[in-house]
């Protein structure tokens, strides 16, 4: 199980298939179902929060838009930083689990797996269980900086009335069982048209709305009807200004970044148990639906180099998870 989620989510990141991420989530399904639900979703929350912040990034690299039927290409990788906060937690309200003595770690905090206590009540069909389930680690030792880097790839043309158009795009693609597909649209929307001659300065003021969808499952292998499913839904509002000279643009921004995501563990689950040498079976349907909400304001601040049709640019937003967001472009008109 643990590979498979690998593969899973290296897929989304267009990463190497050998990224450690999630863990053995499934060990979590033999607490109760309410306990299972608890862990699961403090465990991965962090992750959730960081695919919208990153998803909500790197939409722009100046409040400069095109003329009429200009365009762009642009390659990015946005990498949210963790909050400390986010490393580790302490689950409240467990009825299965023996609550630990110390915080577990979240997906993005360090620590080894720990062995949690479980009893589960008879319930007039088997007995009372008694047993132990593995929680997983954290890979902050694992991950860069404690950051999970999440590349993109967008295209920007230029419309009536100083307006850029702006996509991001990856058809479906299909690879060891995983399904992916993401789909994003922009708009910005430059204001200095509307201030008479200030427009011939190399002043832009502009507004900007973007929306990202993403969706992914991934059939577990060796089973049937067992799937795992994740779709996020980002969305980020932006003023922003800049100076565009020449050789160099300095742009900012302040706005607002927010999305939800969703994690579905789906399909028949039996989990089987030993009491005193009887098995017992305990079977399971879609045994978790897990969502995550993230949002806030946030600031932003970059530069960017111009050479010719060659872009470089790098900002920073300051966001509950703060991002760093670096790239490249092809630009014309």
């Amino acid at each position: 199980m643990k590979q498979t989620l690998i593969i899973f989510f290296s897929v989304f990141f267009f990463a190497s298939s050998n990224a450690q991420l999630f863990g053995d989530i499934d060990n979590l399904l033999r607490a109760s179902e309410a306990d299972a639900a608890i862990l699961a979703e403090d465990y991965t929350r962090p992750l959730g929060k960081a695919l919208i912040y990153g998803l909500n990034s790197g939409w722009a690299s100046s409040a400069k838009t095109h003329k009429k039927l200009g365009f762009d290409l642009t390659i990015g990788v946005a990498t949210p930083f963790t909050p400390e906060a986010d490393e580790s937690f302490m689950p409240e309200r467990l009825t299965s689990i023996q609550t630990p003595s110390s915080n577990l770690p979240t997906i993005f905090g360090e620590g080894q797996p720990t062995d949690l206590n479980v009893t589960l009540p008879a319930d007039g069909v088997r007995p009372e269980l008694t047993g132990t389930l593995t929680f997983p680690g954290g890979y902050k030792d694992e991950l860069p900086a404690n950051t999970l880097p999440a590349p993109f790839v967008q295209a920007g043309l230029g419309l009536f009335f100083d307006t850029d158009l702006i996509v991001r795009y990856v058809p479906e693609i299909e690879r060891e069982g995983t399904n992916f597909n993401l789909f994003g649209l922009g708009l910005k929307h430059n204001l200095m048209q509307y201030f008479g001659p200030l427009d011939k300065l190399p002043l832009n003021v502009s507004l900007l709305a973007a929306f990202t969808q993403t969706e992914m499952t991934y059939d577990i292998p060796e089973q049937v009807n067992q799937q795992i499913a994740f779709d996020v839904n980002a969305y980020t509002v932006q003023a922003l200004a800049s100076v565009d000279l020449p050789i160099i643009s300095v742009f900012g921004g302040v706005g607002y970044s927010a999305g939800t995501s969703n994690l579905r563990v789906l399909g028949d689950y039996d989990l089987a148990y030993n009491v005193q040498g009887t098995d017992y079976t305990r079977p399971l349907t879609d045994p978790l639906d897990l969502s995550y909400d993230a949002s806030g304001m946030m600031g932003v601040v970059g530069m960017r180099m111009n050479l010719l049709f060659l872009k470089i640019f790098a900002n920073y937003t300051l966001q509950e998870y703060n991002t760093l967001t670096a790239g490249i472009s092809l630009s014309f008109r």
